[in-house]
């Protein structure tokens, strides 16, 4: 639950910070390596630049009117689809060659000419003039089409999109009117008026990504005054688009693109890529904000699922897989014409695998803990160590072979008559202890305590070789680690206590046995049940095995058989042996 809702938190910011574009560079910045690419540019759109040759070569820029009369009659004579001029003549001379210029536009009957909005701005959310419109004086302009050339930089000075039609408030009429862009005009006038293809656009106040063509200079390009000079032959415009445009650096036209940042691109050369989108169809338009949320939530999910379904390793790969098949959606969708928000579901996706694997993490911490807790009652801390080290254990209930040692104080019970209690305590508790140190020191669980007896079990949680020997071994150290203890016990009070352990071996239920709230790991069966009755009927400082013990070690010890015993609950009497000691030199 708490995962869950770690995971929707985290899916709830990323939304935030997708409807406040908090991570605008960044998703432009993977928009432009991963989308954008070249696919060659349109042979028929031509650039006349008046580049820095050109300048040297005719003199001081601005040129002369009657030069790019000149121009413009030069390139009609050649018969081009369309003409396009990416200048501004908004004052005049007053003179013959505004008249030159504006004849020569007018002859042509296809020339397309700049013009730009200049947007007031908002005072207090309120536009307190009209927005300017700057365009060609009557006696150049009134032979041709005027088209907006404002370019829509993002926050990063990045050109990306562009506007098809865009909004001029005339605080006359409080409304807005649609200025088409000089990138439309050219291609209606190359298409026709009719054309279908455009009638998607018309009118309507949207931005578009722009799909450029090529990187900067790619676009065929010929030098404004190789054209006056015939250089170039007029037939080599016919049935083109020709943009006539600034070319050179000192005209301050250029702006940084995503197909190439390091080398700005020319606005005459904006315009061609989008002339070349309108005709191919290839602008893309921005997916609404809804579909890449709902996008986000769906990523987020999946990734959540499969960091917590699979193992860390498998939830990786999981989590490679599906950005992998996320990006590759966003390209198929961008060459449909649609542009995705790709940072925001790879980070959300990022983000719920790092936390799952986080809180995966801690999980394990948490359980290793709790494992800690509970086995360091029953074994020796090394062995906690092991079984922390195995997480393949399982702490449920299985049937497995297992030695089963029981131990209980004889002659307690009269010396706690003749003592006070808080005497009885600590004298119980140095038993215990010997019997806790000695089953830790054999690798052995210490199951429980039952008043002065104690059980302990072998070869489970974890295995252990020569489980029935280090069980035997455990009671050997148990009945002469009492010796000390009976001594003390004799001095001070008169009286003496000893152990009676019992041993058996055989298959039992061991794990974690008990109710829904409270549960012990023990083993249960008649392996413990016959252990115990073992115990039940040693005397003081009598160790006694079963036959399956004694099979298993009777080449490492000393024991003597005492013939056959009737225990509670059998039937047929059981052989058993008195260990007499440990063929060891240690003990």
């Amino acid at each position: 639950m708490k995962s869950r809702l770690m995971s929707g938190f985290l899916i709830v910011l990323v939304l935030l910070a997708m409807q406040f574009q908090i991570f605008h560079n960044f998703d432009n910045t993977i928009y432009d390596n991963y989308l954008e690419g070249q696919e060659g540019v349109n042979k028929d759109i031509v650039i006349v630049a008046i580049d820095d040759t050109s300048i040297d070569t005719l003199g001081q820029w601005p040129f002369d009117r009657d030069l790019h009369a000149k121009l413009i009659d030069t390139i009609s004579s050649g018969n081009p689809k369309v003409i396009g001029v990416d200048l501004l003549f908004d004052s005049g001379k007053e003179d013959s060659t505004d008249d030159a210029l504006g004849k020569a536009i007018a002859q042509a009957g296809n020339v397309i000419m700049a013009e730009q909005i200049v947007y007031t701005p908002l005072v207090d959310g309120y536009k307190q003039g009209s927005d300017k419109l700057i365009d060609q004086i009557d006696a150049i302009g009134y032979g041709a089409k005027n088209g907006h050339i404002n370019t829509y930089p993002d926050k990063d000075r990045v050109v990306r999109k562009t506007q098809l039609f865009a909004n001029r408030f005339n605080i006359k009429t409080e409304s807005n009117e649609l200025i088409p862009s000089f990138s439309y005009q050219i291609v209606e006038t190359y298409l026709g008026s009719d054309n279908q293809q455009l009638k998607k656009f018309f009118n309507k106040n949207e931005s578009y990504y722009i799909d450029y063509k090529g990187i900067p200079k790619q676009f065929d390009n010929i030098p404004y005054y190789m054209v006056l000079e015939g250089t170039i032959p007029p037939s080599y415009f016919e049935d083109k688009i020709v943009i006539i445009g600034p070319y050179a650096n000192g005209l301050q036209d250029e702006y940084i693109t995503p197909i190439m940042p390091e080398q700005p691109m020319f606005g005459v050369e904006i315009h061609a890529n989008i002339i070349q989108d309108l005709l191919e169809d290839s602008l893309k338009h921005e997916t609404p904000l809804w579909l890449n949320m709902v996008i986000v939530i769906l990523l987020g999910v999946l990734s959540y699922v499969a960091s917590r379904k699979l193992k860390p390793l498998g939830g990786f790969f999981a989590n490679v897989v599906l950005l992998v098949a996320f990006l590759v959606i966003t390209k198929l969708v961008y060459q449909m014409g649609f542009v995705l928000h790709i940072f925001y579901g790879v980070i959300g996706v990022l983000m719920i695998y790092m936390a799952s694997l986080a809180y995966h993490y801690i999980e394990q911490l948490l359980e290793k803990h709790k494992i800690k807790t509970i086995f360091g009652k029953y074994v020796a801390p090394q062995v906690v160590d092991q079984i922390l080290a195995r997480p393949e254990i399982e702490l449920g209930g299985e049937r497995r072979m297992i030695t089963t040692l029981f131990v209980d104080i004889r002659g307690f019970t009269p010396l706690s008559e003749s003592c006070e209690p808080e005497e009885i305590v600590g004298i119980l508790n140095q038993y215990l202890d010997l019997c806790e140190n000695a089953i830790f020191e054999y690798k052995g669980t210490l199951d429980k305590f039952i008043g002065d007896a104690t059980m302990a079990i072998y070869n489970a949680p974890l295995p252990l070789e020569e489980h029935a020997l280090q069980a035997v071994k455990t009671a050997w150290a148990m009945k002469k680690g009492a010796q000390a203890l009976k001594q003390n016990l004799l001095e001070k009070y008169g009286k003496v206590v000893d152990f009676g352990i019992g041993v058996n071996t055989g298959y039992a239920v061991v794990g974690n046995i008990g109710s829904k709230r409270r549960m012990d790991y023990t083993a249960i069966g008649d392996t413990v049940n016959t252990a115990a009755r073992l115990e039940s009927n040693a005397q003081a400082g009598q160790i006694l095995i079963s036959e399956a013990t004694y099979q298993v070690v009777k080449d490492k010890i000393k024991a003597r058989p005492l013939g056959e015993l009737k225990v509670k609950g059998k039937e047929i009497l059981i052989p058993i042996y008195e260990v007499e000691g440990v063929i060891d030199e240690d003990i």
